[in-house]
């Protein structure tokens, strides 16, 4: 697999980068009266060279969250669903991905949110990061609707060490003679089960359609045992994040209390309010600045806890726009590709405050590390984490309120 992540890494390099003022150029649609706009800033002043040895990990401590923590870490990875849905927002119909009948299930117990580019023009996809969750044998009511791989989630993959769950795609093909062959250091992940896909017969028992969800976007799964399916000899080499209890990072630093992305589509742009006694950012979803028109983001407790009262609105202590650019596996606006290899600028929203930052991950095998405005590693506060990898030119704006 590492030979075949090569040789993709390889391929976007010689593919073309996404030309913003051509025909492939996002349209982004949010005001900008009333806010602080990031976007095509100049590549800030290059961090040190990440040290990319691990940290160790602090007993009873997560090393992803930072909270309490005791359990066997493997993480796993999951790749969702993130189409359109409608709701009803006061007099106004919301139109957006992840809300209404489009709703997901079971995400309240990632640790980590990534969202990409899923196709050009502003769609976008999520994969999930879980590991804290399964000490207490979560999510019990199924995680979902799973849809088929692409290529980020395989690089993530290759960065955590962790099982990576898909139904279909890209992760199905790409060990297919002709396109790669794994080398033997990663023939052992795939030997021990890391690379699930949930159409092969072996899952069978730990999938299901659910009843009353539009299909394709409607694949239940059972995480905690689709887990258990790895090889006892599989492991994970945990990277530990710094964390952290200062909040507030202090008034040397801009307030920026809501937090706006626009990936180049209404259903696409969200909104994240930071309200200390919420734990972080909250996410919400709708096109434009007025709050009253927007959409919580809040998953379903589980696959049949569909009511209202069962949705949890996602709320991250961390919120990491990380900049990347995307290339075009043969020019198709249907292919972008995630650069998540490299270094580029960050925008990090902690506390309530904005810091302009920069990531690097030199490597594959290696994590990414964020760094602040001092060029030091950054301390991330104590919870979830939510990543965007975020095209170099789409606007990311913020407010003081």
């Amino acid at each position: 697999m590492k030979r075949t992540l090569a040789f993709v890494l390889a391929l976007c390099l010689l593919c073309p980068t996404v030309a913003l003022a051509k025909d492939n150029a996002p349209v982004y649609t949010l005001p900008t009266k009333g806010v602080t706009v990031l976007q095509s800033e100049a590549a800030r002043a290059p961090a040190p060279a990440a040290d990319t040895a691990p940290h160790a990990a602090i007993p009873g401590e997560s090393p992803i969250t930072g909270l309490p923590w005791q359990g066997d870490y493997r993480p796993m990875l999951a790749h969702i669903n993130h189409s359109e849905g409608s709701e009803k927002v006061g007099k106004t119909t919301v139109k957006a991905f992840g809300i209404g009948k489009a709703t997901p299930w079971g995400l309240q117990y990632a640790d980590i949110l990534y969202e990409e580019l899923l196709f050009v023009g502003g769609y976008t996809r999520i994969t999930a990061l879980f590991s804290d969750c399964f000490a207490q044998g979560q999510p019990a009511g199924g995680m979902g609707p799973v849809r088929s791989c692409r290529i980020g989630p395989l690089l993530l993959r290759s960065e955590w060490q962790a099982g990576v769950v898909y139904a279909g795609g890209e992760g199905s093909f790409w060990l297919r003679d002709g396109i790669a062959v794994p080398t033997p250091e990663e023939d052992a992940a795939v030997a021990q089960g890391a690379f699930m896909n949930l159409f092969s017969a072996k899952y069978e028992a730990l999938r299901y359609r659910v009843r009353g969800v539009k299909a394709p976007a409607n694949l239940n799964i059972d995480l905690p045992g689709l887990r258990a399916t790895l090889d006892p000899a599989f492991t994970s080499t945990p990277h530990a994040f710094l964390f952290t209890d200062q909040a507030d990072r202090g008034e040397a630093y801009a307030p920026a209390r809501t937090v706006h992305l626009d990936w180049g589509r209404d259903e696409s742009v969200t909104h994240f309010v930071y309200g200390a006694a919420s734990g972080g950012y909250l996410r919400y979803c709708g096109p434009g600045l007025n709050a009253a028109k927007w959409a919580k983001y809040a998953p379903y407790a589980g696959a049949e806890a569909r009511d209202e009262a069962d949705r949890v609105q996602s709320a991250y202590a961390n919120l990491i726009v990380q900049r990347v650019d995307y290339t075009l596996e043969n020019s198709s606006k249907l292919r972008p590709i995630v650069q998540s290899v490299g270094s580029g600028n960050a925008d990090l929203f902690i506390g309530g405050r904005y810091i302009p930052g920069t990531w690097a991950r030199p490597s594959l095998d290696a994590p990414t590390v964020f760094y602040d405005d001092q060029g030091n590693e950054l301390r991330l506060n104590r919870g979830k984490t939510y990543i965007a990898h975020f095209p170099t030119d789409a606007m990311c704006a913020y407010a003081a309120d």
